[in-house]
This record gives structure tokens, C-alpha cells and sequence, in this order.
């Protein structure tokens, strides 16, 4: 009996009815500007993961950037937003399903992880989370011919971390895209982060960009402990600093990311008291 974990998110997070979907995500890789990395075949991109209506136009640009390319597996890293553990929650099932299908996970590279320093079957981590499944309906489009490898990363030290990249770079191979799922600054009082008043809309935004860009040039660079020396200094609310960073660590400065696109919630409703950002980022072969 094929084990299916359901999407949770159809019909709020994106469009539940599969024509809908479908013609929703086509149309925004299709719309996608041209990456300036396009010529170059990517190894891994930075993907954020919010509400379609908010964050689809930038995820497309990732996906538009590796659509058709011969990967046979992705594997996604992503912040567990509602469930408290540390290190990796794997999950075992046979596919994932969404309103466009199911994707097959591989299920030989999750049970190879679970006997890797702090990676564990954790599939009660899954229920409540947003963040793995939002990617899914871009990679059936974009990719739909690979399989998936999901990882949820909960609490991770800093001396846990290259532990924790050597486990995921296990499965890693050259047929392998990794998708890092991040925001990045969640802006206003209902995140309890006000660095700068919210004195007006151009204001805001243009002191976003400057906050944003801080942490973008040293995830670009390959840069892990500016990363997140950069984060203490500024306290930036970026919810996926965990698998950037363990990403930077698997990583490392092999070769330079390259920012594809890059704009806030502020820019799709006007509401420049409370703000996400969002960023996709491509890190092409070495």
C-alpha cells in the first residue's frame, strides 16, 4: 500500500483546484525574467515560501532558472516553523500529493539519512508546516520527472551544523538540486521586529532592501559565520536562517550565489507596517 502524506495546503496557501494551479504556476514561469545565471546549470536555490499570492512570482524566477534540467532529485531543506526538535526530521512515505499529482520521495536516500548524526524519522513535524510542501507544485512543473528528498531542520548549533551538512551532502550527487525553503525579514509589530519606525511606505522599503541585501551578499558570498554574525547583530527575523546557514556549510564558497530576484509583501499590498521579504538566489555548478 503506497504510503501518501497529503498537501494541507490546496485551496488556501495555493489554488486546491488542479486546472487553476496548473495555469497559475505556468503562467509565472513563463513570466519569469530571464536569471542572469540562466547560461550557467544550477546546483541549488534559495526559495522563499510564502502564500502563493505573495511569494509565487519570486519562487518562479528559481524554478524558471533550472526548469527542464536534468536533475533526477531535489532535496529540500526547510525551517520547521511549528514543531521544536533538534537537527533533521525525515519523513517516510512512498510520494507526497498535491492538487497536480504526486511526487515520488526517495525513500533510499531518507533511509540512508536516518542513520546520520541528529537525522531521525520525525514524521509528526510534518503535519503542521507550510514551508517543504509550498515547493512542491513549482518542482511538478518545473521538474516533473524527480524525486524528493524533505528535511526538516529544527534547532541546530553552530558546532551541530557541519555535521548535519556532511548528513545532507551524503545524498547530494550531480543529478541532485538542492532547494533551500526562506523567507527572509519579517518586518512589524506582529513579528516583534521593529529595527526602524514605520514612518511611510518608501521609507520602510528602501530601509528593508538595505537590511535584506546585508544578509544577501553574505549568503551569495558563500559566507556561513558572516551570515550569522550578521543576524545577532542585526536580529534579523529571517525564518530560514537554519538551512542557509547549514547550506553555506555544505556548501561553502564553491561558487558565488547569484541574487535572481528580490521584493516584500510591502510591494504586493501596499502595507508597509508589517512586511516579508522574499529573495530567490542561484548557485550555479562550480
Amino acid at each position: 500500500m503506497t504510503r501518501v502524506k497529503h498537501s494541507q495546503l490546496a485551496g488556501t496557501w495555493y489554488p486546491g483546484d488542479v486546472e487553476q494551479l496548473r495555469e497559475q504556476v505556468d503562467a509565472w514561469l513563463r513570466a519569469a525574467p530571464a536569471a542572469p545565471v540562466r547560461a550557467a546549470r544550477l546546483c541549488a536555490v534559495i526559495v522563499p515560501h510564502a502564500g502563493y499570492r505573495y511569494s509565487g512570482r519570486a519562487a518562479a524566477v528559481a524554478y524558471a532558472s533550472v526548469r527542464r534540467s536534468p536533475y533526477t532529485r531535489a532535496v529540500i531543506i526547510a525551517p520547521s516553523h511549528t514543531a521544536a526538535f533538534r537537527g533533521v526530521a525525515l519523513l517516510d512515505v512512498d510520494a507526497f500529493s498535491t492538487p497536480l499529482g504526486e511526487v515520488a520521495v526517495d525513500r533510499a536516500a531518507v533511509a540512508a539519512l536516518t542513520h546520520a548524526p541528529l537525522c531521525a524519522l520525525h514524521p509528526s513535524a510534518y503535519q503542521d508546516e507550510h514551508a517543504l510542501e509550498i515547493q512542491l507544485p513549482f518542482l511538478q512543473r518545473a521538474l516533473p520527472d524527480v524525486c524528493v528528498v524533505p528535511a526538516l531542520l529544527g534547532v541546530v548549533e553552530v558546532d551541530d551544523c557541519a555535521a548535519v551538512a556532511a548528513a545532507l551532502a551524503s545524498v547530494v550527487d550531480d543529478g541532485t538540486l538542492v532547494v533551500v525553503s526562506s523567507d527572509f525579514v519579517h518586518y512589524g509589530r506582529r513579528f516583534g521586529y521593529l529595527p526602524f519606525p514605520a514612518a511611510g511606505r518608501e521609507q520602510v522599503a528602501a530601509a528593508l532592501r538595505t537590511l535584506d541585501m546585508g544578509a544577501i551578499e553574505r549568503v551569495c558570498a558563500g559566507d556561513a559565520a558572516g551570515f550569522l554574525a550578521y543576524i545577532e547583530d542585526t536580529g534579523a527575523t529571517i525564518c530560514g536562517r537554519v538551512p542557509i546557514t547549514v547550506f553555506l556549510t555544505l556548501h561553502g564558497r564553491r561558487s558565488p550565489g547569484r541574487l535572481l530576484t528580490y521584493y516584500t509583501s510591502l510591494d504586493v499590498t501596499g502595507d508597509y507596517e508589517h512586511s516579508v521579504s522574499y529573495a530567490s538566489i542561484g548557485f550555479p555548478e562550480q
